[in-house]
């Protein structure tokens, strides 16, 4: 079941009999009791035309290997979708776990690099809210999850090339200029997280996800970290972004072919992806404990991480394709004490 809309809907009818069959399910760990996963999969729109939008479909089918082998997380957040892709995961998404993913889509008038969120459990309501410059969006996702209620917030903050770090200058609004907001980008955070106050009005657990395009102690990651939300990745004991291994990175890999989408090797430089976990207040049903990384199964760390590990060996066609997108994604496992 998909839902579109950028105004607040409820879908509680139509949703009741997935929520039967999703309690009945028996995916992931029983140690787990809310996870989730991110990536930013890349759409292919830049890349050359006789690589099918990079092997879009193999990788698809490769994304769809590491949800199932990170043990069906209950939420999992992407980003830069376009309609190619969106049709390739909803062919493709039934059966992959022992439940139904609802498709959760916000509606945009570009269809590109739009944010999706797959959701276990039913969901309740969703809003859109526009960020400065018109093309970049924060999609608002809020599950009747068995833990209580689960918020769910997914962006794709903005890159250099659509003015990531032009200055906010007389077109900055109010509350930007409040914070100190330098840049479009420095903007736009502040907008997400003023958003993520107002609309997260229950005790329950919250998640900030998605590519923030700014790495750890930026002006963009202290809207987040210094509101007291977890970088969960860090949190869980993970190993900060090593440029010169790879290790711990998200980003930096090439985007517009298939060389490194076809290379084992990492080619990774920072961290700029991200799962904020913004904690309970009191009355809250879980207390959340993270659960460490566990290989690429259920726990906190980065979601595809090593190059495919289902089939061997991966590369240029004929053979399997190595990563699903050129970023690395980030996953969350928590058990409530």
């Amino acid at each position: 079941m998909r839902y579109f809309g950028i105004l607040a809907a409820t879908a509680a009818a139509a949703t009741a009999a997935l929520a039967v069959a999703a309690c009945s399910s028996t995916g992931g760990n029983d140690d787990v009791d809310v996870s989730l996963a991110d990536l930013n999969f890349v759409h292919g729109l830049f890349c050359p035309p006789e690589t099918d939008r990079c092997r879009l479909s193999d990788r698809v089918d490769l994304l769809l290997e590491f949800i199932e082998g990170s043990g069906c997380p209950d939420v999992v957040a992407l980003q830069e979708i376009w309609p190619p892709t969106v049709a390739e995961i909803e062919v493709k998404l039934p059966g992959t776990c022992p439940f139904t993913y609802q498709v959760v889509l916000g509606e945009r008038l570009t269809n590109v690099d739009d944010e999706m969120v797959l959701s276990r459990y039913p969901v309740t309501e969703i809003e859109q809210r526009d960020l400065l410059g018109g093309f970049r969006r924060v999609l608002f996702t809020r599950i009747d999850h068995p833990t209580g209620t689960l918020d769910v917030f997914s962006t794709h903050l903005a890159a250099g090339v659509d003015g990531g770090s032009t200055p906010c200058g007389p077109v900055c609004p109010a509350e930007c200029v409040a914070a100190g907001a330098q840049t479009i980008r420095d903007c736009q955070a502040v907008q997400m997280a003023e958003f993520i106050e107002a609309k997260h009005d229950v005790p329950g657990l919250a998640f900030a996800t998605g590519d923030f395009n700014a790495p750890p102690g930026s002006f963009v990651y202290e809207q987040f970290a210094g509101r007291g939300w977890i970088d969960t990745y860090l949190a869980a004991g993970n190993p900060e972004c090593n440029p010169a291994t790879g290790i711990g990175c998200t980003s930096g890999r090439e985007d517009e072919g298939l060389d490194e989408l076809e290379s084992p090797a990492l080619n990774e430089t920072s961290r700029i992806d991200f799962a904020f976990l913004i904690p309970p207040e009191d009355g809250a049903d879980c207390e959340p404990e993270l659960l460490p990384a566990d290989g690429i199964g259920p726990g906190t760390q980065l979601f595809a991480e090593v190059p495919n590990p289902f089939a061997e060996p991966c590369g240029p066609l004929p053979e399997a394709i190595c990563w699903p997108s050129d970023h690395i994604g980030t996953q969350v496992a928590i058990q409530c004490d």
